[in-house]
Formats: C-alpha cells, sequence, structure tokens
C-alpha cells in the first residue's frame, strides 16, 4: 500500500475525511461564488503603520491591534494609540508589537519585537513592567502568548518558554537548560488538560501534564514549526515554516494531506504564521505570502485560498498574515501587512457575484450590471456593458462569457427573453438570438426596429414585446410582422412615453408598461392603452411619474417609482394608489427594482440600499451592512428571482444574491454590551475598570466626556447612538451621524446622576441595547448654601447700581442710535436690491441665469395652465465648443460665449427671455408664439451666430449653434419641457449640428420648418 493510500486511510478513520456522501445533504448552488467579504482598518483609518501584526478581543470587547508603528485599540468608532515614548515610564517599551493576549478585566499582555513583553492595566490606563522578566524583559523578542487557563499566560520568545503568573505578576521559565527550546520557540500551544506544546527551529516539542521537561514529537520531517492550535475534534493543527500544514490525529499520527504540503500551490512553501478555530469543523490559517486558508473539515476536507485581489474592494487587504482571531460575535479578524481585516466568515444570506472573484471561473465579465434573467434551467443570465453577457451556471459551477460583436459591441444589455424552445433573446441594438448550450448568436430579423437600443423585453403567447427608446415594438412570432407603437400627446389611450423602461405581464391577460411618464395598462391583441399616472390634485393616484419595476401580485400592483413604491387596487375599472416612502422605512425613495419573493413579501432596492416590505401590514425593514449588504447602489429595474427562491439585483458592483428565508431566519448573535472604551475629565484621561460590578465614575463635573461603544464591528458606522442624563437632560441627546459617541457635559452641579446610554442596531433584525453608569458630581464650593447667599447679595446690590448708571448712559445713547439705525437700514435696502440683481444674473455673458430661467418656465407654466395654452422654450448649443477651448484655451472660450451669447439677444424679439442655462447652452422662453415661430426665430438666431466670425483676442472663430424646440401645454412640467427640447437638440447634433430641431411632440408642417 503507498503512502498516499495509508494516509487517506488514516484521514478516513481519524475523522478528517468521514463519509465523502450524505444523502440527506443539499448541495448549496452558490458554494462556489461564496466568498468572504472584508472591511480594513488601515492607515487612513488612524492605525500607527499599515503593517498589522497581531489581534485580539480583550474581555471588555475592544480589540486590540498590533503594528509595526505601535498598538492600537478599536471600539468600533475610534482608535486609540499607544506608542514608545523615550524617556516615559508607562508606555510601550516597543512600536513593534508581536504578539496579544487577553486578560480579565480588561487587562491584555502585549509583546514586542525588541522591547519584551508588558502588561495593559486599564485601572491604571497604563503598561506595566513584570516582575521576574528575565527571559521577557527588554531586549527579548515574544513570538507568541496563549493563556493558561487560570488568568495567566505561556509565553514564547527568543530565549524560551515561560510561564506569566497573574496572582503575583511574575515570570518564570518552563524550558529547563538543556532542552532545544531553551534558545527560543516560535510558537506554544496549551491544551485544556494542562498539556504544552512549543514549536521552534527543530520542530514540534511536547511536555506532558506533570512532566518537567519538553520532549520531540514524533514527526515526519517538518522543519521548524511557527504556529500550533487544537480543533474542536481533538485534531492538532501545526503550521511549519516551508514544510506546509500538518495534523496530528486523536491516535498520535502525524499526517499532511496533499493540498496542505508546502509545494501545493495553495501554500507554496510559504509560513505558516497562525491558525483559528471555527465553527462547524472550520480551521482557517493565515500564511506568510499567499493569504488565509480556510480549511473545511466536516463532509471531506475542503481547502480554499483567500487572497488579496486589487480589482476587489472587499477582498483580504493583503496576502501576509500575521495573526487570526475571531471575536465573541464570529467575525474573523486577519492582520496584514496592509491593515486589519475583518469578515462575516461564513455569509450565508448575502453574496455578490462581481467581476474579481478568488477563481476566474468565477467571475462576470464586469462589474456592473444592466440586465438580469433566470431561464428555465435555472441558468442566470446577466447583461453588461460593451455588449458583453455572462451565463452563470451554478449546476456546473460556472460563468461563461459571450461578447456580441458589430453594432452591439457598445450597448448596455438591459433585457432578455425565452421563446418556449430555449432560445434566449436578448436586446442590444436589436434582438439576438443565442443557443443556451453553445452561446451561438445570430440576428434577429426586425427591420422595423432598424438598430434602436432596446432596453426592456417581454414574450407573451406569441407576441414578442420590444421596449426601446423611441416606443413600444410588437412582434408577431407566427407571422413575423411587426407594429409599432408611440406615444401621442394629450393623448392618454396612448403610450404614457416613448421611453419604455420595463414590460411585465399582467394578470387575467395583457401587460403592464412603466415609463417615465406612468404606467399603461396594454393589450397587444387589440392595441388598447390604459394610462396612469401622477395628479397632483388627486392623492389616490400614482405617487411619482418615472417609473420602472412593475409587479403584479394577487389584487395588488405594486410599482416601484421616484417617489416610493406605490401600491395599487383595482377600484371598478380604475387603479389607485398609495406610497410606501422614506417616511414609513423605506431605505430610498427612488426606487431602482421592485422584487416579490416566493413568501409575497416585497423586496425593493434603491440608492441607500435594499428594503423589505411585508404585504399584510406595509412594516418596512432595512438590510444593512451588518446583515451582509455590501453594495447599496442598483440599476433601475434590475431583478429576478431563482427556481429555488433566491433573488438577483444588479448594480455596479455586481451581481447580489439575496436568500430572503435565510436572511429574515437568522438569528442575530448574543448582543454585546454596551462598553466604556475611554473617560477624560479636564482634558485628562481617567484610569477606570471596565468590567467592575459598580460601574460609579467621580468627577468634579468641570468638563467630562465619556466615550461608549457597542463592541459590534460587522458595520459601526450603521449603529445610531443617544445618552441621556437622568435628572439633568430633559430628552436624550442624539449623536450625529459619523460622530464617535461620547457623552459631553461641562460645569455639572454636584450631586449624584445615572447616565443612560443607547444604542440602536439597524437591520432585518434591529435591536436597541442599553447600557447605565453612575455618575457623583463632587460638589463645588460655590454651590455651598452660604457662599451663594452671599454671592446673591452681592449681585443685587451690583445690579441695582448697574441698573443706575446704565439708565443715564442709554439715554443719552437712544439718539444717536437711532440714526445710525436709520442711515444703515438705507444702505442695507440697497444693499439687498443689487444682491438680488447679481443673484439672478450670469457674471460672463450679462444674461438671466438658470435659476431666473426656472422661475420664468414656471411662471410661463402657470400661464398656460390657466390660459389653455402653451409655452415654447428652445436650447442652443454651441457646436464643438470643446475645440474651441482646447485650440485657443478657456479665456477665447468665455469670448466666444459671451459673443454669441450677444448675438442671441439681439435677435429675438423683445418679449423673448434668454439665459445662459449652463456652460456654452443659452435657453430661450419665446412668448406667445406658436411652435413654426419659435422654430423660425431660432432659424434667424442660428443664422446670426453664423454668418460672421467672431474675433477674440485677434482670433477670427467661426461659430455655429444647433438647437433644439420643444412646446408643451400647462400640464406639463418644467424638467420634462427642458428634457424634451434637449432630446431634440441632441437630434439636431446627429444631424450635423449648425440647424434646428422641433420636438417630436409637436404637429408641424417641414416646409414650415424650413
Amino acid at each position: 500500500m503507498s503512502m498516499r493510500r495509508l494516509a487517506l486511510l488514516i484521514l478516513l478513520m481519524a475523522g478528517v475525511l468521514p463519509a465523502m456522501a450524505r444523502a440527506s445533504a443539499v448541495a448549496d448552488g452558490w458554494a462556489a461564488w461564496r466568498t468572504p467579504w472584508f472591511q480594513t482598518l488601515d492607515g487612513s483609518a488612524g492605525l500607527p503603520h499599515s503593517t498589522t501584526t497581531a489581534i485580539v478581543q480583550s474581555s471588555d470587547g475592544l480589540m486590540w491591534i498590533g503594528t509595526r508603528g505601535g498598538l492600537a485599540r478599536y471600539d468600533g468608532q475610534r482608535l486609540k494609540v499607544f506608542r514608545q515614548t523615550i524617556g516615559r515610564t508607562g508606555g510601550v517599551p516597543d512600536n513593534y508589537i508581536r504578539s496579544l493576549l487577553a486578560l480579565p478585566h480588561g487587562a491584555v499582555l502585549v509583546g514586542t519585537n525588541v522591547g519584551g513583553m508588558v502588561r495593559y492595566d486599564p485601572r491604571s490606563n497604563g503598561f506595566a513592567a513584570i516582575g521576574g522578566a528575565t527571559g521577557v524583559g527588554v531586549g527579548t523578542r515574544i513570538m507568541s502568548i496563549v493563556s493558561d487557563g487560570q488568568d495567566g499566560a505561556y509565553v514564547a520568545s527568543d530565549r524560551g518558554v515561560f510561564h506569566y503568573d497573574a496572582r503575583h505578576d511574575r515570570i518564570a521559565p518552563v524550558a529547563s537548560q538543556g532542552d532545544a527550546l531553551a534558545e527560543g520557540a516560535f510558537a506554544v500551544h496549551r491544551d485544556a488538560d494542562g498539556t504544552l506544546y512549543a514549536g521552534g527551529d527543530h520542530g514540534l516539542f511536547v511536555r506532558r501534564r506533570g512532566a518537567v521537561r519538553f520532549v520531540a514529537v514524533a514527526t515526519p520531517d517538518i522543519g521548524d514549526v511557527w504556529a500550533i492550535a487544537r480543533d474542536r475534534m481533538g485534531r492538532l493543527w501545526i503550521g511549519t515554516g516551508s514544510h506546509g500544514i500538518f495534523v496530528q490525529l486523536a491516535g498520535g499520527r502525524v499526517i499532511q494531506p496533499a493540498a496542505l504540503a508546502g509545494a501545493s500551490p495553495l501554500i507554496a512553501h510559504r509560513t505558516v504564521r497562525t491558525f483559528a478555530i471555527g465553527p462547524n469543523g472550520v480551521v482557517w490559517a493565515g500564511t506568510d505570502g499567499v493569504g488565509v486558508l480556510r480549511i473545511a473539515t466536516e463532509g471531506g476536507l475542503a481547502v480554499r485560498s483567500i487572497r488579496n485581489l486589487q480589482a476587489n474592494r472587499g477582498s483580504l487587504s493583503g496576502d501576509t498574515v500575521r495573526d487570526l482571531h475571531i471575536d465573541r460575535t464570529g467575525r474573523l479578524w486577519a492582520a496584514t501587512e496592509v491593515g486589519a481585516s475583518h469578515t462575516d466568515p461564513a455569509p450565508e444570506a448575502i453574496l455578490t457575484i462581481g467581476n474579481a472573484m478568488p477563481d476566474p471561473r468565477h467571475s462576470l465579465a464586469d462589474r456592473t450590471v444592466s440586465g438580469v434573467m433566470v431561464d428555465r434551467r435555472d441558468r442566470i443570465w446577466v447583461g453588461m456593458s460593451n455588449g458583453m453577457i455572462d451565463m452563470v451556471d451554478r449546476a456546473r459551477g460556472v460563468v461563461r462569457h459571450l461578447r456580441l460583436d458589430g453594432n452591439h459591441a457598445g450597448q448596455d444589455i438591459k433585457a432578455f427573453a425565452e421563446r418556449p424552445d430555449g432560445t434566449i433573446l436578448a436586446g442590444g441594438r436589436g434582438v439576438v438570438m443565442i443557443d443556451p448550450d453553445t452561446l451561438a448568436e445570430r440576428a434577429l430579423p426586425l427591420p422595423e426596429l432598424g438598430d434602436l437600443p432596446v432596453i426592456s423585453m417581454l414574450r407573451i403567447d406569441h407576441r414578442l414585446l420590444i421596449g426601446t427608446y423611441r416606443g413600444l415594438f410588437v412582434r408577431d412570432e407566427r407571422s413575423g410582422t411587426v407594429r409599432r407603437y408611440r406615444h401621442q400627446p394629450g393623448n392618454d389611450a396612448s403610450l404614457a412615453n416613448n421611453e419604455v423602461i420595463n414590460i411585465v405581464a399582467a394578470r387575467g391577460g395583457g401587460v403592464w408598461i412603466a415609463t417615465p411618464r406612468g404606467i399603461n395598462r396594454f393589450d397587444p391583441a387589440n392595441g388598447r392603452f390604459a394610462t396612469y399616472r401622477n395628479d397632483p390634485a388627486d392623492p389616490t393616484s400614482l405617487p411619482q411619474n418615472y417609473t420602472g419595476s412593475i409587479v403584479a401580485a394577487g389584487d395588488a400592483l405594486w410599482v416601484g417609482t421616484y417617489g416610493g413604491v406605490a401600491r395599487g387596487k383595482r377600484v371598478g375599472d380604475d387603479w389607485r394608489f398609495h406610497a410606501i416612502t422614506e417616511a414609513r422605512g423605506l431605505a430610498n425613495d427612488n426606487v431602482a427594482a421592485v422584487q416579490i419573493d416566493r413568501a409575497g413579501r416585497l423586496w425593493a432596492t434603491g440608492a441607500s440600499g435594499i428594503s423589505v416590505i411585508d404585504p399584510r401590514h406595509e412594516s418596512v425593514l432595512t438590510v444593512s451592512r451588518r446583515d451582509g449588504l455590501t453594495a447599496n447602489s442598483f440599476s433601475q429595474r434590475v431583478s429576478a428571482i431563482t427556481r429555488t427562491g433566491d433573488l438577483l439585483f444588479g448594480g455596479t458592483g455586481g451581481l447580489m444574491v439575496l436568500r430572503p428565508d435565510r436572511l429574515l431566519a437568522a438569528h442575530p448573535t448574543a448582543t454585546p454590551p454596551l462598553t466604556l472604551s475611554e473617560i477624560e475629565e479636564n482634558g485628562r484621561v481617567v484610569p477606570f475598570d471596565p468590567l467592575a460590578r459598580d460601574r460609579t465614575i467621580h468627577a468634579d463635573g468641570h468638563d467630562i466626556r465619556i466615550a461608549f461603544a457597542l463592541s459590534d464591528y460587522a458595520a459601526p458606522e450603521e449603529i445610531r447612538y443617544r445618552y441621556r442624563l437622568r435628572g439633568f437632560d430633559a430628552d436624550w441627546v442624539a449623536i450625529p451621524p459619523a460622530s464617535p459617541a461620547t457623552a459631553i457635559y461641562t460645569n455639572l452641579p454636584g450631586g449624584t446622576y445615572i447616565l443612560e446610554l443607547q444604542a440602536q442596531i439597524p437591520g432585518v433584525h434591529p435591536r436597541v441595547v442599553t447600557g447605565r453608569v453612575s455618575l457623583v458630581v463632587a460638589q463645588a464650593w460655590h454651590e455651598r448654601w452660604v457662599v451663594r447667599a452671599a454671592l446673591l447679595l452681592v449681585a443685587v446690590l451690583t445690579v441695582f447700581g448697574i441698573v443706575q448708571l446704565r439708565t443715564v448712559v442709554l439715554r443719552r445713547r437712544t439718539r444717536a442710535l437711532e440714526n445710525v439705525v436709520e442711515q444703515r437700514t438705507r444702505e442695507l435696502r440697497a444693499a439687498n436690491a443689487r444682491l438680488e440683481r447679481l443673484a439672478g444674473t450670469d457674471p460672463l455673458t450679462g444674461l438671466a441665469n438658470r435659476r431666473t430661467m426656472i422661475a420664468m418656465l414656471e411662471a410661463a407654466r402657470e400661464t398656460a395652465l390657466r390660459s389653455g395654452g402653451h409655452y415654447v422654450v428652445a436650447m442652443l448649443d454651441i457646436d464643438r465648443f470643446k475645440r474651441i477651448n482646447d485650440a485657443h484655451g478657456h479665456q477665447v472660450g468665455d469670448m466666444v460665449i459671451e459673443a454669441v451669447a450677444t448675438r442671441i439677444a439681439a435677435s429675438v424679439r423683445a418679449v423673448d427671455s434668454v439665459a445662459r442655462y449652463g456652460g456654452e447652452e443659452i435657453a430661450i422662453l419665446f412668448a406667445d408664439i406658436s411652435p413654426e415661430e419659435a422654430l423660425d426665430t431660432s432659424e434667424r438666431v442660428r443664422a446670426a451666430v453664423a454668418a460672421d466670425p467672431i474675433v477674440a483676442n485677434g482670433i477670427a472663430v467661426r461659430v455655429t449653434v444647433s438647437g433644439g424646440i420643444a412646446v408643451a401645454t400647462g400640464d406639463t412640467s418644467p424638467a420634462e419641457l427642458l428634457h424634451r427640447a434637449d432630446l431634440a437638440l441632441y437630434r439636431a447634433k446627429r444631424a450635423g449640428r449648425d440647424r434646428g430641431v422641433l420636438d417630436d411632440g409637436a404637429e408641424v408642417d417641414a416646409s414650415a420648418a424650413r
């Protein structure tokens, strides 16, 4: 039998590789994509040095981070830095921190590179040397510190192994003279029964309970040993300098799985520096150059590498890992060469697929997702920019890539549909048919569509509905005929707007269509439209016209708008809506997508995250970063649901997978307590015992600052704090977001108070954590009743004298003051008048500015509403203005703008209003004019500008302008009218520039336009 087979048999017998197949186990389709998302503290966050070397959580919940430049204490909001100060006692003896160990009552043992070991005492807020420090004193290197199970510690240094007796605060050697470890040790580990292991240059050694000396452990050639840990199954894990990781089984046999060998690509002969033992048989190993290894031992040995990826901001900060630590909430901390990273090591409910996954086979081609669809075989089709399409095949654990060419090459792929035969339809510039097995592509013949960008698509019955920026196209799949539908101004029985953002099937037949001007119910069989949009006078109308996602669920209709999530109810032949907004807990009113899960809950993405709505009571919860949310920028209406009920949302951070049942069913970890991290009185730090039963602070009340925090590091920036001093504060004092939680009081009256502290934890499992501290303020001398009575008498007499004197003086000054006030009032009125003129004028051209133009547009709209008429605006833009700036400089460019503005102002009627709208854009508001006359006037303006070159600084510059003219009734807002004028302007630009174009919405004779 070969050695490999023998090792495998041993693993099977010992439990490292138990039964590989479990009939009851259900494969996790996302296992290949589940990777931790790290947050990192580095030099920019306040660490004394970016290279971190040790991490531990003290008994009061604070995190201690050792670096090459000092020691830092972190409470989730603030970093307190401790550095060596030459000539000063009570500080760290060396800035290079190598090892840390938490002791009871907030104390910490600190091992340094050349300064030995000291103990931090929170009651004195200082570092104390340890008695009998030979071997761990100044000049020694402390490599490892572990608990002795009795509030003391075992220490591995470059002079051997030592024991720290906490009761007597003394150190004593453990390795006797002649031991191989007497010359130095790299690692030390204590078992629960008192057995002591140590590693050094010559391998692994053990001292059994009751023994005096260390003896070598029989192992293969493992070389130098740097890390030792025992897992929950009783296996001893051994990390070496270049030979990889070895495992001592319960029977004493030492083996090495192939994946953990030094020559394995996962280790590459790098030093294994540290271990952390996680739940469910997971062992974490930190290496010196290849990141962190996640070693799963349940259900078979599985090793995954977790490394830094430059293109992935949520990856491990660096690949050199000196220490690992699992805090009380289960978060994994890693000390790397470029910061301290921490993460939820087992993300179950939310994961993100991006363009820089640890395994390239699992990466998307781009991190910005603009379209998504799940096909009948549960494969996920992802649309991205530049004609890129990815197919996520969970069954095979890979992502397949396809890049469309031709007209589609520069297009965002936003829309997908699936035919009954499984063919995938993708919308680019036109529609492409894709074979899902071979990814072979060919164009769907649609000459009526041309190369218009496709932004939405739905196949229903035998029809294919295609949404574009220029209307809706309906293709009969049986006959191949295509019919086009467009918006007809003033006709609510037509398409609400030509930009068809989304198309979804409606209950009872037909479809719903989302546009920027409301929604339509459309019957493709007869071509009939019904329009629903916002009516300011009707509170039951759609809350906002810009719509995206539409979900038909039961008798309700859910619509994502830029005014919140609208819930619609059918009343007769009409629909009535009400909105769920930020005021009711929604993360953001600008809703990007709405998706229903299998339980009927609605999930809404927006600019500030994700919300979940319970349709029964319309209660809202917001998903937070502590729930696993890694992004808060989502693409409009990009969502889908898999066959297994997982929700998919696309955005600028990739494809987010949200598992609703797991997210809502997940039980939060034990609530950490509110901790006092620092107390200052009159600018001086006051020592205190953070874990004392009697949490009482004694102060003089002059200037006291009490810093507090919740020792929860998942997303500390999301926690909201407030405090209240009972008997002094009338109400709670809220801490502003992004400000460290600190209770501040100045000149408190003497007495005994109760300081109440509160932390509000957001997320789908919101909680409120409270704490209280007694505050005893000493009575000041002036607070004694005798002193107060004397002072009161003196004050009364003084006030009486001052009043008498002041009465005389005030009479003399009253008249002079009245004269001054009158003069200043006149000057102020004149100044205000000048400021009003300046606020409404563009300083370069002397024209009205954008603010003034918006006000004039609002007034014109009000006039149109009252009269039943219309108002007209033209948007003019200097052609190729950037070339003028690039060729002649910005000074010449400014002179050109000024000259063009002068010619335009001289070419319009006196009743028309001209304004510089921004940059090289000039807006004209026409008064009492028809669209044809406005086009003629714009043509006159264009001709005046182009007639003669503009001379600026001796340079003759020939300038032309392009214009877009739009007309609307009073029902149309100025913003919509300007948007339509902009669209017409773009058409003029695309048509060759130096021309004016009238918006499509107006019916104008072409000959009249000329």
